[in-house]
């Protein structure tokens, strides 16, 4: 046999294991290339109970050549085939990748095993501080702070930045009327108001009203500015991490 004619010979060898494999019926029939029909294929699998089909999808995935949102929910979903594989710490390892490529991700309850939920949100749970960290720190402005209710708006007190806001406009709605009354009924050359006796008494009592939503109006903007500056590294995180296993304790809180 010449050079050639093995050289032929192989190349048609190769041709025909290639025919074979590819219609057996366990062949892959979705190029590893397409991650996003991939990612759809695999996602349908698992909705469907089928994690091992899921996680043969998924196998032949370049997590690191994926772009961020696929990379992401490849984590996601291999996460779940370690867990339904009953393979907790290369779950945790998947899971714990997507979050931190997910700050906020979820599993779907609707559609996910009660049990995959519990030990996702487990590990969201026991690696809080470091997902914490990787939060953007939000900028502040100081000088808002001279400005309620935006200062309580940007330290995240929006239900307070909200009644202060109501409150100093219905006060600034008094003291605007109240005034421009006095005004209409009291003569600006010498402030009497007693043109015959008719607003004499009225006068006097709304000159009071005005006064008092002046000066509450004052002391709203005062405790507004003290407030917001001591609040501006507003929020409290306590976190509880027993030295053994079984989880952690996450409370957070803001006031």
């Amino acid at each position: 046999m010449t050079a050639r004619s093995f050289v032929a010979a192989l190349a048609l060898a190769s041709v025909s294991i290639t025919s074979v494999a590819s219609a057996q019926p366990g062949a892959k029939t979705i190029a590893p290339g397409d991650a996003a029909a991939v990612l759809r294929a695999a996602a349908a699998a698992g909705a469907g109970g089928d994690w091992q089909r899921a996680g043969e999808l998924l196998e032949p995935l370049d997590l690191e050549k994926l772009e961020r949102g696929d990379r992401a929910e490849a984590h996601r979903l291999r996460g779940l085939v370690w867990f339904f594989r009953e393979r907790p710490v290369e779950a945790e390892a998947d899971f714990l990748a997507y979050l931190r490529l997910e700050l906020d991700g979820h599993l779907d309850p609707t559609v996910t095993p009660p049990e995959a939920v519990s030990f996702f949100e487990d590990v969201r749970a026991r690696h809080a501080t470091e997902l914490r960290a990787l939060r953007p720190k939000p900028r502040r402005w100081l000088a808002l702070n001279l400005l309620p209710p935006w200062g309580q708006f940007q330290n995240g007190q929006r239900t307070k930045g909200w009644v202060i806001a109501g409150v100093g406009a219905g006060l600034l709605a008094v003291d605007v009327a109240s005034y421009a009354m006095l005004r209409s009924w009291c003569s600006s050359a010498n402030l009497t108001c007693d043109d015959g006796g008719s607003h004499t008494s009225a006068a006097r009592t709304l000159r009071a009203v005005n006064l008092i939503a002046g000066g509450a109006l004052v002391a709203l903007y005062v405790f507004g500015v003290g407030d917001g500056f001591a609040h501006r590294h507003h929020g409290l995180t306590m976190e509880l991490e027993p030295a053994t296993g079984g989880g952690s304790l996450v409370l957070s809180g803001r006031f």
